[in-house]
């Protein structure tokens, strides 16, 4: 008999902490691309940042071009091989 388990949303950092996911993003016009550290980004836009966000407000510092954000569980292996990468947020327009 096969066991069923329960699907889980993830849509914020911290519920991707919460769960054991890691993070990694990957810029395709360059070829770069890092493990993100889910601890400072949690401490730098908080527990409850929506996941789509960071895809939307996040560059890379190398070239500027646009991210991909992938999710893998933490303790399936080592972390992908990658170059080093900050999170570069993009200034958000202010609301009228």
């Amino acid at each position: 008999m096969t066991e069923t388990i329960a699907a889980i949303r993830l849509n914020t950092v911290g519920q991707l902490m919460e769960h054991g996911y890691a993070a990694r993003l990957d810029c395709a016009p360059c070829g770069r691309g890092a493990d993100v550290d889910l601890d400072s980004l949690c401490r730098q836009l908080g527990a409850q940042f929506p996941l789509v966000e960071i895809r939307k407000h996040a560059t890379c510092p190398h070239c500027g071009g646009a991210v991909t954000l992938a999710m893998r569980l933490a303790k399936a292996g080592p972390k992908p091989a990658g170059h080093p990468m900050a999170i570069r947020i993009k200034p958000t327009s202010p609301r009228r």
